[in-house]
């Protein structure tokens, strides 16, 4: 996903804020929060997800409601969106 160019600003910062969603990556640290990004709700351990959500805004449980859905398309965002 391409998530990095084709989000606006503003959705980028919502969705990182409320789903862990485009937030940009953190450095360093005991897991790589890029790796296995695109499926990380069933591949990335509790500890994984706990760090990552910590640090990069990424692995968190999803927010309800809101301005934008942050799930949808996002694997096939280019030919989706």
């Amino acid at each position: 996903a391409n998530w990095q160019a084709g989000w606006s600003a503003r959705k980028k910062d919502y969705c990182c804020q409320t789903a862990g969603r485009g937030c940009p990556p953190a450095p360093g640290g005991p897991f790589d929060c890029n790796a296995g990004y695109a499926n990380w709700q069933a591949g990335w351990s509790a500890r994984k997800k706990d760090y990552c959500c910590q640090t990069a805004g990424r692995g968190c449980p999803p927010a309800p409601g809101g301005p934008f859905d942050c799930n949808a398309g996002y694997a096939n965002w280019q030919a989706g969106w």
